[in-house]
């Protein structure tokens, strides 16, 4: 992660690249995400409403930090990167204050979830037999 400082010293621009592990549609959709935050941040929108919004959102991967000495746990990446942006731009004892470490086993993979225990999220039937795109495996362009 890398973040940019305005001339005022507000924060101006953030910037996170997903590791190697993470597949390509996860890291288009975090490049994408980060821009939209930037486009906020340039329009005036605080860094305390993007952490309040985004700090201990829940998806894979979740657990231990390593290499993050104040930040121990994180619930995401997106919980991760929030919270440190708010120590190192928000003031650090303050921020560790209002969003502190959740306990390991919130973090754990485990508190997650998966898809079967969550309902589905559009009120719909779904067909028996897979769709066209997961009986390919590939991506095919038309048009």
């Amino acid at each position: 992660m890398r973040a940019t400082q305005s001339a005022t010293g507000g924060l101006a621009e953030v910037g996170l690249t997903a590791g190697g592990k993470e597949g390509s549609g996860f890291r288009g959709l975090l490049e994408g995400f980060i821009q939209a935050v930037n486009i906020g941040l340039a329009r005036g929108v605080p860094l305390s409403d993007y952490v309040g919004s985004f700090a201990y959102t829940r998806f894979g991967p979740a657990g231990a930090v390593e290499g993050d000495p104040e930040i121990l746990c994180a619930t995401s990446v997106l919980d991760w990167a929030f919270r440190r942006l708010a120590i190192a731009h928000l003031g650090g004892e303050a921020a560790r204050r209002l969003w502190p470490d959740p306990s390991l086993e919130e973090c754990a993979v485990e508190a997650t979830g998966t898809p079967g225990d969550r309902g589905p999220l559009l009120p719909l039937d779904l067909p028996a037999q897979p769709s066209p795109a997961a009986r390919r495996r590939t991506l095919r362009l038309v048009g």
